[in-house]
């Protein structure tokens, strides 16, 4: 542990700031709360962990926690291999910019610091997923931020759920029907875009309505409130809900990407009808 937090504090010469950002990967709430306290104010930091009590024990703190799917304390050395893509998953999601230089503080399961300059990665799970469908990149990880703001704000207290599907809107349409009047019907494009985050609320009101919420490859929303038709020949998963049910269907059947948000706060991302990448708010 002092070894650690003494590799932490070398990393930042008093004269100058040599990172963005620092990038904290542990399960432990007191390593984290020993490590913020050497990292220089201005420097963000925030921490991926697989325990919902070290997101729980920060919520009153300026330190954003993220809980991921992969449990930590049983990958062993297997984690140094993983740590490229937890990376990329932070930038994707938003929390890191690319171009940035990072520390990655890794203490959980093995102590270890990791100097990153994010301008050298080239390759990430969401820049696969995005060139699958055809999407931009920056549309995907909006979408991602869109998500994150609906799973951990809920509405009027409330945990809520919602869909949305990017993709050829002929084909969406053609497997789903309108359950209320489109509100973006006459709106210009500017205000439909996800790329604005100005928009995101607007998103987030109707993604909470009954049914899905449509994109098409440039991230401009066209429809709400849509009711996705499974067909027979798409059956449910042991364990699976309506909503993602819904969610794999449509993105199997239009040959897109889905987002799913479920009401305990995971956000699920499906291609081509398959569960391709999965991330748990708090």
């Amino acid at each position: 542990m002092v070894a650690l937090v003494s590799m932490v504090a070398s990393s930042f010469p008093s004269d100058r700031r040599a990172y963005d950002s620092v990038l904290m990967i542990s399960n432990s709430t007191r390593k984290i709360r020993t490590v913020a306290e050497v990292i220089p104010k201005g420097v963000e930091l925030s921490v991926l962990t697989s325990q919902s009590r070290v997101v729980e024990s920060l919520n009153e703190t300026e330190i954003e926690a993220t809980m991921i799917e992969e449990n930590l304390s049983s990958m062993g050395l297997y984690i140094l291999t993983q740590l490229h893509d937890l990376i990329l998953q932070a930038i994707g999601e938003g929390r890191i910019s690319r171009g940035e230089r990072i520390l990655v503080v890794l203490a959980e399961p093995v102590d270890g610091v990791f100097s990153i300059d994010t301008t050298m990665l080239n390759a990430n799970r969401f820049a696969n997923l995005a060139q699958e469908v055809g999407i931009e990149l920056e549309v995907l990880t909006k979408s991602m931020e869109l998500a994150r703001h609906i799973a951990s704000r809920g509405r009027e207290g409330h945990s809520v759920g919602a869909i949305f599907a990017i993709g050829p809107l002929p084909i969406l349409r053609k497997h789903s029907t309108a359950l209320v009047l489109n509100p973006f019907k006459g709106h210009n494009s500017d205000k439909r875009s996800i790329l604005l985050k100005d928009n995101h609320e607007t998103f987030a009101e109707f993604a909470w309505l009954d049914g899905a919420v449509f994109f098409n490859k440039e991230g401009i929303a066209s429809d709400a409130g849509r009711y996705i038709q499974v067909p027979a020949g798409i059956t449910t998963k042991s364990g699976e809900g309506g909503r993602h049910l819904a969610s794999r269907a449509i993105s199997q059947l239009a040959e897109c990407l889905a987002i799913c948000v479920s009401s305990s706060g995971t956000i699920t991302l499906y291609v081509n009808g398959r569960d391709r990448y999965k991330v748990k708010m708090i």
